[in-house]
């Protein structure tokens, strides 16, 4: 019957492997499932003063909520969850990372500084499409498995709000690196992200003494102290990333004449585009979004809906236009040419169609005026 609740009644047993660690928020081990003979990392939820306990349990089971919004190759995956509510206690249960913290990986491997960096982007760019504050950036924090793919863990300070009083103490007293000016204004938000994975990479570089460092500028912006000056996102980090790595790319004059004609079109729909709105990075979602306009329109001339196209790269409000043409044979030649080629040329040609958006006008919208 729908909505009756399904219980699973047999005990799961798994076998103590190790002791990971002991933190302030709780225990740490190494188990393994000697079914599917699989080891796991299993998170303890109990606070090292007793009478935390019941105060911050709603904060471990934000983690696991967190937890479970995300499915990324660079960021730690949950596979289960147990709650005991009236102990205030928990467990997580998250993937076994075979490997080391990410200071010791880059200083045994030296020559692969860029590929962990441009990795660590990735990741937190994922956190902060999902609206993710990590919020304790360290090296202990972002491992790197054998296979050389960077692992983001440990989300217990993460929160989806902002700098808020229940974690004035906690963040002020964790930090490996000295603060940015934004902490004089109780600001905390992706920028002061940016800030302190800037720190951290700027440490390595440093004491290790790395000299085939790609993004030495781009660092500079990163760690800036001054909030106002300093790069926005890791949105704005990954574009800076991607136009470094475009300059060894090159493309036929048809892929170009086959991109210049749809960005062209695609430009054109939009008349303004709202501040506070952002560019669609999923490159997967925005091919399969734009295949679906295309079997909409496969047997007419001209897209029929202009707003099914222009939603594909932009996330929020904009106005665009309802009378400008757009030919089927455009759309259909762009997909099949972006689906052609390699990931990192798809990175580039998206970048290329948020650079023309870019030229679009701001507005913002009514509810944020002042009058």
């Amino acid at each position: 019957m729908r909505g009756k609740v399904i219980e699973f009644l047999r005990a799961k047993d798994y076998k103590f492997i190790d002791e990971i660690g002991q933190g302030g928020t709780g225990r740490t081990v190494l188990l393994e499932d000697e079914i599917i003979n699989e080891r796991f990392v299993c998170k303890k939820y109990s606070p090292f003063y007793e009478e935390h306990q019941q105060l911050f349990f709603n904060n471990f089971k934000q983690e696991i909520k967190l937890l479970h919004l995300i499915y990324h190759k660079n960021i730690v995956r949950v596979f289960n969850y147990y709650l005991y509510p009236e102990q205030h206690t928990g467990y997580i249960l998250m993937e076994h990372i075979k490997g080391s913290d990410i200071y010791k990986f880059l200083k045994e491997n030296p020559d692969r500084l860029n590929d962990i960096f441009t990795q660590t982007i990735e990741g937190f760019k994922n956190l902060e499409a999902n609206k993710i504050l990590h919020r304790d950036i360290r090296p202990d924090n972002i491992l790197v498995a054998n296979d050389g793919t960077v692992k983001i863990i440990d989300f217990g300070f993460g929160k989806k709000i902002g700098f808020d009083d229940n974690y004035n103490k906690s963040i002020s007293l964790n930090w490996r690196y000295n603060p940015p000016a934004d902490f004089d204004n109780k600001i905390y938000d992706f920028k002061t992200e940016v800030y302190f994975i800037g720190k951290l990479f700027e440490e390595i570089i440093t004491e290790n003494e790395l000299q085939n460092f790609s993004y030495t500028t781009l660092l500079k912006k990163m760690t800036l102290h001054d909030y106002e000056k300093r790069m926005g996102s890791f949105f704005e980090v990954q574009r800076k990333i991607t136009s470094n790595e475009s300059i060894g790319i090159e493309f036929n004059g048809e892929d170009k004449n086959i991109y210049l004609r749809f960005a062209s079109c695609l430009s054109d729909i939009y008349s303004k585009i709202n501040v506070d709105s952002e560019y669609t990075t999923d490159i997967d979602k925005i091919i399969t979004e734009l295949e679906g306009v295309y079997r909409n329109s496969m047997l007419e001339t001209y897209i029929q809906n202009h707003n099914s196209i222009a939603k594909c790269f932009v996330k929020g409000d904009y106005r665009y236009y309802r009378k400008r043409e757009i030919d089927v044979d455009i759309v259909k030649d762009f997909l099949n040419f972006i689906k052609s080629v390699s990931k990192d040329k798809r990175k580039v040609i998206i970048n290329n169609i948020w650079q023309r958006l870019d030229t679009i006008e701001r507005e913002i919208s009514e509810d944020d005026l002042p009058f």
